[in-house]
């Protein structure tokens, strides 16, 4: 009897929970002003902002746990993160209102966040997409000055981007016209 009470007890609670309200979704943006579709979307989806919040913390955590380095070098790796997590807001958006895109972004972006230093990158292309992620590998081979420079979509896009800040850093004279995004702000 106590088992039926129990199954009856959870029934109610579930029926009740269909029945009120959903709260509002809590992601790491606001979800007012200027939103795009894909925001509204994650703003209604309370899976999807759960998902938002894991990926700003990943992405906190990420410049938390940035070694100390020699001052070019730590900013070539900030810089990069941006760059790339602007990369990938694009390409979030880019799946307008589908769920299950929005939602293998957030996967992709928060598992290349969080992955650990023994684990292979996730490739670039899954991050940002083929398409602007063959733009860093043109990008890369166009400033690369080694044999064996990171310009494959398979690396990491903050690989190929803090490269490309890198030699147009270096490039001296007439470096091309693209370096000019990776000028520091």
């Amino acid at each position: 009897m106590a088992v039926k009470s129990a199954a009856a007890a959870v029934v109610a609670a579930l029926l009740w929970q269909s029945m009120s309200p959903a709260a509002a979704a809590t992601p790491s943006f606001p979800c007012s002003g200027d939103v795009t579709a894909t925001e509204k979307v994650v703003c209604s989806d309370d899976s999807l902002a759960a998902l938002d919040r894991a990926l700003a913390a990943a992405y906190k955590n990420k410049f938390d746990g940035l070694p100390v380095e020699s001052s070019n070098a730590l900013e070539e790796v900030v810089q990069s993160l941006v760059i790339t997590q602007k990369a990938w807001l694009a390409h979030r958006n880019s799946c307008g209102t589908d769920k299950t895109c929005i939602r293998q972004a957030y996967l992709v972006r928060t598992a290349s966040l969080t992955a650990g230093d023994n684990v292979k990158d996730t490739p670039c292309r899954d991050v940002v997409g083929a398409e602007e992620a063959a733009v860093y590998v043109k990008q890369c081979i166009a400033v690369a000055t080694e044999t064996h420079p990171p310009c494959n979509a398979e690396n990491a896009c903050e690989l190929m981007v803090s490269h490309n800040i890198a030699r147009c850093r270096d490039v001296g004279d007439g470096p091309p016209k693209f370096c000019a995004a990776y000028r520091a702000p």
